[in-house]
C-alpha cells in the first residue's frame, strides 16, 4: 500500500539543497546505471535451462482434445483467408453453425486472432507436427519467467521515496518468484497443452506491457517515455487479441504504480491513461461479435453469455457463486499442487449460504484482509507492499475467467497461469522479509530461507515432470482424468475416443456406451460409437446408433459428418442406393470432401461400377495424400475396368475411413 508521506527527491550539492519534485505523471529521474541490467545473463540462463529441462522432452507428445477441435479438425483454422474475417464478419460468425459445427469455433477465432496467427504459422511451417508447436510454447513460458524477473527488478528499483530494500532483495525476490513460476506444475496445461498457447501468450503480452510501462515511468527523457508508453499500448492490444484476460492489465498497472511505487492514486491513473483508454476494446469486441451472430441485434444477455455452454448454459449468478469455491481451490493448488486434472468435475453452487461457499468466502476474505493489513502496517517496507499488491494481482487477474463472463467449464487449471504470478511474487517477498529479519535465530534463518526456496523449486520441478508424464499419450491423459472425474460422462467419451485413435476399438465401444448410459443425450458419444462400430465391422449397430442420434436431434441430419456416417452404415448393410444418394447430397454442398469421394468410390466398386469408382477414387487422391487403402482401391478399380479382376474391395473395409 502507498506510504503515508512522500519525501521529495534530493540532489547532492554543496549546500545539500532540496529540489522540487517533478509531477507524478512525468518521467522520474533515471534509476542508477546498474539498475539498467534488468535481467543478468546468469538469471536468463538458469531460467531457460530450467524450462527446457522440464518441457523439452514433451515436444513429440501427441495433440489432444481441443488441439484437435480448434486446430486439426477446424476448417476455419486451416484456411489463411479466415484472417480477413473483419471484411465479412456476419458471414464468418455464422459459418460454423450453418455447417453443423460448434459456433464457438468462430467466436474463439474472432476474439483471439493474434494467438491463432502464431498457431497458423506453426501449421504453415510443418503441418500438425506437435514438436514445433510445443517448442514455441516452451520458449513463451521461458520468456514469461524472465519477464517476471524483469518486472520485479523494475519495481524494486523504483520505490516511491521509501527506504530501499536490502541489496540482496533485488536479486532474491525476482529469482525466487521467477523460478517458482517456471517450475510449478500448474503451468503444464499452458505449455504442454498446445492450444493453451492462448493462455501463455496472453500472459507474455500482459507481463511485457507492464515491464515496458514501468520502464517508461523511469525513462530519462519525455521522448523515450512516450515511445515506451506507445510500445506498452501496442503490447496490450496484442494481448487483448490473444486472450480476453489481458483486459485486466491496465488495472494492475495502476495498482502496482500506486501500491508499490507509492504514487498518489489520481497520478497513477493519469500515468496509465494510454493503457486505460484500451479498456473498452474487449467489451466492444464481445458486443460486435454477438451482434454478428444474432443478425445485427444487440442483446446484453447474449453478449455476456457469448461463450456459455449452448447445450447446458450456466446461470451467471450460479457461476459467480461457484467461482468462490473454485478460486479458493486454485489457491490451494498453487500451494499444494495435487489432483491436477484436465477436466475437473466441480459442483455447481446456487447460494452464498451453502457451507462450502461460506468456508471458501471466509478463506479468501482472510487472505485479502491479511494482505491489505500487511501492506498498511509495514508500508515503509516496499517488500510488504509488493506482497500485498501481488496478492491482489491474483484476484484481479482471475476475475476474467472466474466472474465476468460465464464459461462452459467451472474450473480449468490453465486459468491460474497468469494469476499464479501474483502468489509466487507475494511468497518471494515474504520469504525475503523472513530472510533479512533480525533476532535470535537470524543466523539460522538467513541461509535456511534460500535453501527452503531451492528445495521448493526442486520439488515443484519433480511434480511438473510427473504431471507431464501423464500427457505422454492421449490414453494415459484421459485415463488419469477418468480416475479423477469418474462422474463426468464427457471424460469417458474422450477416453473412448483416445482408445479408438489408438486402434483399441473394443475398449472404445465400452467407454462410449458407458458415457451414453450416464448421459443419454451425449451426441458426440453416439457419433463416435457409430464410427467405432463401423471399424469393428458392425454396420447395422453403427446405423442404429446414428439413427438414434438423428432422432434425438433433428439438426444432426443436416450435419455432413453425421450423415456421412449414416451413409457408411447403409452401405455396410447393403442399402447402396440410399448411401449413394446421401453421398451425392454431401458432395453437392462440399464438392472437395475427399473422404466422401473415397466412400462413394467404394460403393460404386462394390456394386460393379468400376468406371464411376475410379473417377471418385482419383478425385479423392487429388484432394488428399492417398493412403495405402486408397491406392489399393484405385488399382482394383483400374483392374476391374480393364477386365483383369473382380470389382471387389480390399480387406479392412471401404467404410473404415478415419
Amino acid at each position: 500500500m502507498p506510504a503515508s508521506s512522500n519525501t521529495t527527491s534530493q540532489t547532492r550539492t554543496s549546500g545539500r539543497r532540496k529540489t522540487p519534485r517533478a509531477p507524478a505523471d512525468e518521467p522520474p529521474e533515471a534509476a542508477p546505471h546498474h539498475a539498467g541490467r534488468l535481467v543478468p545473463a546468469p538469471a536468463v540462463l538458469v531460467i531457460t535451462l530450467l524450462c527446457a529441462g522440464l518441457y523439452a522432452w514433451t515436444a513429440d507428445f501427441p495433440m489432444v482434445f481441443d488441439d484437435e477441435m480448434y486446430m486439426k479438425n477446424n476448417p476455419i483454422f486451416k484456411d489463411a483467408r479466415s484472417f480477413s474475417y473483419p471484411l465479412h464478419l456476419t458471414e464468418f460468425a455464422c459459418f460454423p453453425a450453418r455447417a453443423g459445427a460448434d459456433p464457438d469455433l468462430a467466436v474463439n477465432f474472432m476474439m483471439r486472432p493474434a494467438a491463432y496467427a502464431t498457431l497458423w504459422l506453426n501449421y504453415a511451417f510443418d503441418g500438425f507436427n506437435p514438436r514445433w508447436y510445443r517448442a514455441v510454447n516452451i520458449v513463451i513460458h521461458a520468456l514469461n519467467s524472465v519477464l517476471v524477473f524483469a518486472l520485479l527488478r523494475l519495481l524494486l528499483w523504483t520505490g516511491g521515496g521509501s527506504p530501499a530494500p536490502p541489496h540482496g532483495s533485488r536479486a532474491f525476490i525476482p529469482t525466487v518468484a521467477a523460478l517458482l513460476f517456471a517450475a510449478h506444475p500448474l503451468a503444464t496445461e499452458s505449455v504442454t497443452y498446445i492450444v493453451q498457447r492462448f493462455t501463455s501468450l496472453s500472459a507474455f503480452f500482459f507481463l511485457l506491457t507492464l515491464c515496458v510501462f514501468f520502464a517508461a515511468l523511469r525513462a530519462a527523457s519525455r521522448r523515450r517515455a512516450a515511445v515506451l508508453k506507445a510500445a506498452a499500448v501496442a503490447s496490450l492490444l496484442a494481448g487483448m487479441f490473444t486472450k480476453e484476460c489481458t483486459f485486466t492489465a491496465p488495472v494492475v498497472a495502476v495498482l502496482l504504480d500506486w501500491g508499490v511505487n507509492a504514487t498518489p492514486p489520481l497520478s497513477a491513473v493519469r500515468r496509465a491513461r494510454p493503457l486505460l483508454l484500451c479498456l473498452p476494446v474487449i467489451p466492444a469486441m464481445v458486443v460486435i461479435i454477438s451482434m454478428a451472430m444474432h443478425a445485427g441485434t444487440f442483446s446484453l444477455d447474449a453478449a455476456i453469455n457469448i461463450v456459455n455452454s449452448r447445450e447446458n448454459p450456466l446461470e451467471h449468478w450460479h457461476y459467480l457463486v461457484s467461482q468462490i469455491t473454485v478460486v479458493a481451490a486454485y489457491l490451494g493448488r498453487i500451494f499444494w499442487p495435487a489432483g491436477l486434472n484436465l477436466d475437473p468435475d466441480w459442483p455447481l453452487h446456487r447460494s452464498l449460504l451453502e457451507p462450502a461457499v461460506l468456508r471458501a468466502l471466509a478463506a479468501l476474505a482472510a487472505v485479502v484482509v491479511g494482505a491489505v493489513w500487511l501492506g498498511i502496517a509495514r508500508r515503509a517496507d516496499v517488500r510488504a507492499r509488493i506482497a500485498a499488491v501481488f496478492t491482489l494481482w491474483f484476484f484481479i487477474t482471475i476475475s476474467a475467467s472466474s466472474g465476468i463472463v460465464p464459461l462452459p467449464d467451472l474450473m480449468a487449471d490453465h486459468r491460474t497461469y497468469l494469476p499464479s504470478v501474483g502468489v509466487f511474487v507475494a511468497v518471494a517477498a515474504l520469504l525475503d522479509m523472513l530472510r533479512t529479519s533480525s533476532g535470535r535465530f537470524a543466523r539460522i534463518v538467513r541461509p535456511a530461507v534460500p535453501a527452503a526456496a531451492l528445495a521448493c523449486v526442486a520439488a515443484l520441478s519433480w511434480a511438473t515432470c510427473a504431471r507431464n508424464e501423464v500427457w505422454r499419450t492421449s490414453v494415459s491423459l484421459w485415463t488419469d482424468t477418468a480416475e479423477k472425474s469418474p462422474q463426468k460422462y464427457r471424460v469417458w467419451g474422450n477416453l473412448g475416443a483416445a482408445l479408438s485413435n489408438a486402434g483399441r476399438e473394443e475398449e472404445a465401444v465400452r467407454y462410449f456406451q458407458k458415457a451414453i448410459a450416464m448421459e443419454p443425450r451425449f451426441q458426440h458419444g453416439m457419433f463416435n460409437l457409430s464410427n467405432s462400430l463401423l471399424r469393428l465391422g458392425r454396420p447395422q449397430e453403427s446405423l442404429d446408433a446414428s439413427l438414434k442420434l438423428i432422432r434425438l436431434d433433428e439438426r444432426a441430419a443436416r450435419q455432413p459428418h453425421v450423415v456421412f456416417t449414416v451413409a457408411l452404415g447403409l452401405a455396410g448393410v447393403g442399402r447402396y442406393d440410399e448411401a449413394i444418394a446421401i453421398y451425392k447430397d454431401i458432395l453437392a454442398v462440399m464438392p472437395e470432401d475427399a473422404n466422401c469421394h473415397q466412400a462413394l468410390g467404394a460403393v460404386y466398386l462394390r456394386t460393379n461400377r468400376p468406371a464411376l469408382a475410379l473417377e471418385h477414387y482419383r478425385t479423392a487422391a487429388r484432394l488428399k495424400v492417398p493412403d495405402k487403402l486408397l491406392l489399393e482401391c484405385i488399382e482394383l478399380a483400374e483392374n476391374a475396368l480393364a477386365g483383369n479382376g473382380p470389382a471387389s474391395v480390399p480387406s479392412g473395409g471401404p467404410f473404415q475411413i478415419r
